[in-house]
């Protein structure tokens, strides 16, 4: 039995009394962040959709269309007491204003019932005549652009651009040789270990990404084909693909016009196999999905001419975590049309060799080796200085 001196001198119950009120501010920092975090994350939305308004006007939409484009995409985020404003400045240029308020859950309890949020951009036009074929999206990555020794690229009107401020923003590496109309990088800072690298400048307007939130929405639905081990001669139709694929010794895969959607999924060609298709369009769900291109294999697959997908090879949707993807050596590839992977770290390893007139690659970042590459812009190549947001550039 415990004496009133022992009750007193008890300290149990303070310690558990002390600790909840201590718990208290934690759990509202906590909720404080998700409301922050939240907040962020509508921001980001809102400004991905004034700059895609403001190069739509730069590139040649009306105000009133770029507006529209605007609300449209706005809707998804969730933003109340939205306001936009855009027009022509003084100097030729489309400036653009969104503001509105985010409601909160949690910092609510400390009498913060929204938080505000705010976007600004400006773009303008870039100087006609060159057609980007290459574009690198990293923003600051160091090397986001790195070409070693045996990259040999021919594409006199072509132009590389390079998103990148990072220190070094492209690396090139001693054994190089790039016959373009342009290397295009936006920093500053770059390593070149052969020598000047011929047509390259720094500092420069690139171009933006008009594919991003304009190519077509894909529906993902049920798994038409799942795990398989393929060898010899095969024939395989659009559909749903989920899971491994992999493709044994040597073979022939012949693929039928259409949308091939991969759903975390994997195809593991292996040194020997042919692989042709007329008509396609690979369609990546997520970032654990793609094709693994391994020595020796010969692939050759261009996009549809028309239709949908018309000229559009390969693609996935914007906001996809950074991921690996690579085309290694191989007894040549032929691509036409447009791959976009802008999440995806490409590689083309050892003697890749692309011959195409019809190519416009857009990534995160581009590794190449040991490659040869023939290309001409094709009818995604994105136009300096054409309509639609394509020859457009962001200022600020």
């Amino acid at each position: 039995m415990t004496s009133a001196k022992g009750f007193g001198n008890n300290r149990d119950g303070a310690v558990a009394v002390f600790f909840a009120l201590a718990l208290v501010p934690v759990l509202v920092f906590v909720g404080v962040a998700v409301d922050y975090s939240r907040a962020v994350r509508e921001r980001a939305m809102l400004q991905t959709a004034l700059d895609g308004a403001v190069l739509a006007a730069a590139g040649g939409y009306t105000i009133a269309e770029a507006k529209l484009l605007f609300d449209n995409h706005a809707a998804r985020a969730g933003i109340n007491d939205l306001s936009r404003e855009i027009a022509l400045n003084g100097a030729g240029e489309i400036v653009g204003t969104a503001s509105g308020t985010v409601t909160t859950s949690f910092t609510e309890l400390v009498g913060v019932s929204e938080l505000a949020v705010g976007v600004s951009s400006v773009a303008s036009k870039l100087a006609a005549g060159d057609k980007v074929c290459i574009l690198v999206k990293d923003p600051t990555g160091n090397q986001a652009l790195l070409l070693n020794s045996g990259v040999t690229i021919k594409a006199p009107n072509c132009r590389i651009d390079v998103t990148s401020t990072g220190n070094p923003a492209a690396i090139f590496n001693s054994g190089v040789a790039l016959d373009v109309k342009k290397t295009c990088v936006k920093g500053t800072q770059t390593i070149q270990n052969g020598g000047p690298v011929k047509s390259l400048e720094t500092g420069c307007a690139v171009a933006a990404d008009p594919f991003a939130g304009n190519l077509p929405a894909v529906t993902v639905g049920a798994c038409t084909v799942k795990d398989q081990n393929y060898s010899g001669t095969n024939n395989l139709n659009p559909g749903v693909y989920c899971g491994n694929f992999n493709f044994n010794g040597s073979g022939k895969l012949n693929l039928a016009p259409g949308l091939y959607v991969f759903k975390n999924t994997r195809w593991n060609l292996n040194s020997g196999w042919t692989v042709t298709g007329t008509g396609v369009t690979f369609y990546f769900a997520d970032s654990n999905s793609y094709i693994q291109v391994n020595s020796g294999v010969n692939l050759s697959v261009t996009a549809p001419s028309t239709g949908t997908y018309a000229d559009i090879l390969m693609f996935e949707p914007t906001g996809l975590s950074t991921s690996q993807f690579s085309i290694n050596g191989s007894a040549g590839h032929v691509f036409e049309g447009l791959i976009y992977l802008p999440s995806r770290d490409l590689t083309f390893n050892s003697v890749s060799t692309v011959n195409s007139e019809n190519l416009t690659i857009v990534v995160w970042r581009l590794i190449l080796n040991q490659i040869n590459w023939a290309i001409e812009p094709g009818k995604k190549a994105i136009a300096v200085g054409g309509s639609g947001g394509a020859g457009a550039m962001l200022v600020r």
